[in-house]
């Protein structure tokens, strides 16, 4: 049996599990998977001149389609560039089946070209990893079954990469009448049913709703889909719990449902004479921890009866020890919980205080706003207030990320918000962005950082040259402004500050944008930035709007606005 066979029927299979997209990068060992998965009308072929951009670019597609994609690269050190991209899928559910063509086992260990130690390469990031045999060893029905099973694997419960690993011998090419591709294809699977909590799970959350009138719901960044988000604002509005809703999960955006919808957590968990005066007896938190350290650590303060929802199996709860544990979706135990008990127990002191205590913040933080310069916070609220509820709004770790948790508020017509969350960190996140743009259909709106730019300049080239309808706003402050929030930036000399964190790199954002074939816009006040988004939106392809920020001034601004939200608070709700 051919290689062009053995994966003619591989890929068939992919697709008749459910797999459209293909990430692929150039190589000459990988040629008989390249070709097998073009050969396919079922799936559509990217080509992604670097590895490691490719890997996020995967990781985009999966997240806007919730569906499993493919990734092939050759052999050798381009396997290793997908590791970012496997672990921040690993941590976030997100399915993707890796396929790194490889030597054949003679030529491995003993100085041939391009040749690594490939097996097992991802170790504990990969939810099933499997060394192929050479495809002349075994017949189509192996394929067929390790497809199967790859697909299943990665969509789990839970999710996550899969890596297998191709051994390939020449020839690479095919022979003169070779078909390539595999035979005639069987129907996809029907689309999948939501899944179903488990019933002992529903009925341990339902007694907590029928039974604890202070209660609180807290959701990090998961990126719910409407339809979970709105069986989720059911569940608090039908327990009377205010929902602290971090801006990645889901819940800002579209009808409240009766919620109470709290935007400010970490503004409040600042707060002492309203924090400490609303301890409630349960606190049910699910999704990745939020960015935000003062709601983390506010929330671990209250030593309240705490459950967490951990559909991805991963005990994320790294302040404090878990009274109980369900591994059933957010989603799908809110929609337990709601099928089981009687209607919505009515408006109570408990939940009037959070919705004034919410109230009380967003306008304190309008008003502060008001008038002064477009820096990160205002940026973030003003991306909030006027991007078009079909846009996503994909933010980059670092500073955008807790931007918008901190700044963007809650309501009907605010934009979806995503995040990669995985593992926290900036890397791939331009090509990210460009993968979800690729699959979404709506518009996409990256926040990131002049660092993360810089970071991601592979993905910025990728997005440029598959023509992706994507639009990055950069606060432009040149260098890791997050540092100067941090203890260190008090601690040290200013010029060590600035050599190991602060670390300007004084680059031509223009010129770099304009020398891949982007548009460049700058904004320095709102109504540039409007512009510059119109623009964007109605020209298509790659745009970047460079917006400038002083750090100082805009360090300065985030204090005032902390400020001014705990002395209004603390005037309204008074002493603890």
């Amino acid at each position: 049996m051919t290689a062009y066979e053995y994966f003619g029927a591989f890929f068939e299979e992919l697709a008749n599990r459910g797999v459209r997209h293909v990430v692929c990068s150039p190589g000459s060992r990988s040629a008989p998977l390249v070709l097998s998965a073009h050969a396919d009308p079922r799936l559509r072929c990217w080509v992604q001149l670097d590895e490691r951009a490719g890997g996020f670019f995967a990781l985009g597609l999966a997240k806007a389609e919730r569906q499993c994609v493919a990734l092939i690269c050759t052999s050798g050190s381009a396997a290793a560039n997908y590791l970012p991209a496997v672990t921040e899928a690993f941590y976030d559910g997100v399915a993707l089946v890796v396929l790194t063509a490889d030597r054949p086992p003679e030529l491995r260990d003993r100085g041939a070209g391009q040749t690594i130690d490939q097996i097992g390469l991802y170790g504990a990031h990969a939810r099933w990893s499997a060394d192929l045999p050479v495809s002349g060893e075994v017949g189509p029905d192996h394929a067929r079954f390790t497809a199967h099973r790859a697909v299943a694997a990665a969509l789990g419960p839970p999710g996550g990469p899969v890596h297998l690993n191709a051994p390939l011998r020449e020839p690479l090419e095919p022979l003169d009448g070779q078909p390539v591709g595999g035979v005639a294809g069987r129907e996809s699977p029907g689309p999948t049913a939501p899944p179903v909590a488990d019933a002992g799970e529903v009925a341990q959350l339902a007694d907590l709703v029928r039974n604890r009138e202070r209660g609180v719901l807290a959701v990090g960044p998961s990126d719910l889909s409407g339809a979970d988000a709105g069986a989720v604002k059911q569940l608090a509005a039908l327990a009377g719990w205010p929902l602290v809703a971090d801006a990645a999960s889901g819940l800002r955006t579209g009808d409240a449902a009766a919620a109470t919808v709290v935007a400010a957590g970490q503004h409040l968990a600042r707060t002492g004479p309203f924090w400490d005066g609303h301890t409630p007896d349960v606190l049910v938190r699910a999704g990745h921890p939020t960015a935000a350290r003062a709601l983390r650590e506010g929330l671990a303060a209250w030593e309240a009866e705490i459950w967490l929802v951990d559909p991805l199996d991963r005990w994320e709860e790294p302040t404090t020890v878990p009274a109980g544990r369900w591994r059933s979706p957010l989603g799908a135990l809110a929609r337990g919980v709601l099928a089981s008990l009687e209607p919505a127990r009515s408006a109570t002191a408990w939940t009037d205080s959070w919705r004034r205590a919410e109230s009380t913040a967003q306008q304190t933080i309008t008003a502060t706003l008001q008038g002064g310069p477009l820096l990160e916070a205002g940026l973030a609220r003003l991306l909030g207030e006027t991007l078009e509820p079909d846009t996503v709004l994909y933010a980059s770790n670092s500073m955008p990320v807790r931007d918008l948790d901190a700044f963007l508020a809650p309501h009907r017509r605010a934009p979806r918000v995503v995040a990669h969350r995985g593992t926290n960190g900036v890397d791939g996140v331009t090509s990210a962005a460009a993968g979800m743009a690729a699959a979404a259909g709506d518009p996409v709106v990256l926040l990131a950082g002049d660092l993360a730019l810089l970071h991601d300049l592979g993905g910025l080239l990728g997005a440029a040259r598959l023509g992706i309808d994507l639009t990055i706003v950069v606060p432009n402050n040149d260098g890791g402004g997050i540092f100067s929030f941090l203890p260190v930036a008090g601690a040290v000399p200013g010029p060590v500050f600035e050599q190991f964190f602060g670390t300007p790199h004084g680059a031509d954002l223009s010129a770099v944008v304009k020398g891949v074939g982007a548009a460049h816009h700058r904004a320095a006040d709102a109504a540039a930035l409007g512009e510059a988004l119109e623009i964007c939106r109605h020209s298509g392809g790659l745009g970047v709007i460079e917006v400038p920020v002083d750090t100082e001034a805009n360090v300065a601004q985030h204090r005032l606005v902390e400020r001014s939200v705990r002395d209004a608070v603390t005037r309204s709700f008074g002493p603890a």
